[in-house]
């Protein structure tokens, strides 16, 4: 392997300049820390650094220079392609950067590339606010905002990358710079959707947006009535104000059953909802009254479920599912469940606990 050719004295000159973990093919939890989402995917990198912040990720990017070490990046290591590492490779590790920091006022979350959508979402629901993110809680923020970001708010509130303000980036020469709209605005535009390969991405500003309650959850329909359920859809949809967001999905439920599910939420502050547990609410919500009577003549025999015992109002939190979640379907989607993380309050508060 590569890391057998490299010097030991070069090695404990990389790891005393760490403030974070070297982790060497030979150590305890390289096979973990190797591994990413996609199982199919099995590589050997040479070295792996997990970055505690911004400094190990300059002092990284020079090494891998100096040795002539290929770079992969590693935030949440959902990359379908599993460029999140290669094999021989320096990977540069973030997920261990996990600093947030909240401006209620301004309406503006500051958060480290480590991140992932449900320890983002809690973080910002703290101050009921929140932006575009995607529906798996364990999908790293920066990885889906670098590659567009679909969400429940985006007909609103548009893609996570079309929220972002700015973004910190280290370069392939090791220095530091904040790319935004009025510093490096050419750069600013190139990684919102330019390419790729133009920095390594630190930390990231967003813009969020005032976000309460939802009204979301997943209707679940046999196979059979596809193309009952689709025709639906592209009917409502068509018509759907910018506050609801629905997605129409092909899948098998975990006991092998295939459906097709239909799952919306939406943000409109007077959607309300009545629950039966035996029988359809007579009033869905306001948004969705004329919908609900469109579904049950297209779809009545689809569901042994009523829509009312389907969707109900939830927290953003919960609309973002846990992708290790064992909830019955089609129940809705189920809770997430993270850690507490450690919030640094912004401007107008005190206690920072990240430099940005």
């Amino acid at each position: 392997m590569i890391e057998q050719a490299l010097r030991p004295a070069t090695l404990r000159d990389l790891k005393t300049g760490l403030h974070g973990e070297l982790i060497c093919p030979h150590d305890d939890g390289y096979d973990a820390a190797r591994k990413v989402w996609n199982g199919m995917i099995d590589k050997y990198p040479a070295l792996i650094v997990r970055c505690a912040d911004q400094t190990d990720v300059i002092n990284s990017i020079r090494f891998a220079q100096s040795q002539r070490l290929p770079v992969a990046m590693r935030s949440g290591g959902h990359s379908l392609a599993g460029i999140s590492v290669c094999d021989g490779s320096l990977v540069i590790d973030l997920s261990p950067m996990k600093g947030v920091i909240i401006d209620p006022n301004r309406r503006r979350a500051r958060v480290q590339a480590g991140l992932t959508l449900g320890e983002f979402v809690q973080a910002t629901q703290t101050f009921g606010l929140a932006t575009t993110t995607g529906t798996v809680a364990g999908t790293g923020l920066a990885g889906l905002t670098l590659g567009g970001g679909l969400g429940w708010f985006m007909g609103k509130y548009g893609l996570t990358i079309d929220n972002l303000l700015s973004v910190d980036l280290v370069t392939a020469d090791g220095q530091t710079l904040r790319a935004s709209e009025t510093s490096h605005p050419d750069l600013f535009w190139a990684v919102r959707g330019g390419g790729g390969n133009f920095g390594v991405a630190t930390s990231f500003e967003f813009q969020l947006h005032p976000v309460g309650p939802l009204l979301a959850g997943k209707l679940v329909y046999p196979m059979t009535k596809a193309r009952e359920v689709l025709r639906f859809y592209r009917e409502y949809t068509s018509t759907a104000p910018d506050e609801l967001t629905a997605y129409a999905s092909l899948s098998t439920t975990p006991t092998g059953l295939p459906v097709i599910a239909l799952n919306p939420a939406t943000t409109r502050r007077r959607a309300r909802l009545k629950t039966s547990a035996t029988k359809p609410s007579r009033r869905l919500s306001s948004l969705a009254r004329g919908a609900r009577r469109r579904f049950h003549r297209s779809c009545s025999s689809m569901s042994t479920a009523p829509p009312a015992a389907c969707l109900r109002p939830r927290p953003p939190l919960r609309s973002v599912a846990s992708p290790t979640s064992s909830a019955s379907w089609p129940r809705g989607m189920p809770a997430q469940r993270t850690a507490p993380i450690s919030i640094s309050p912004g401007p107008a508060h005190a206690g920072r606990r990240w430099s940005h």
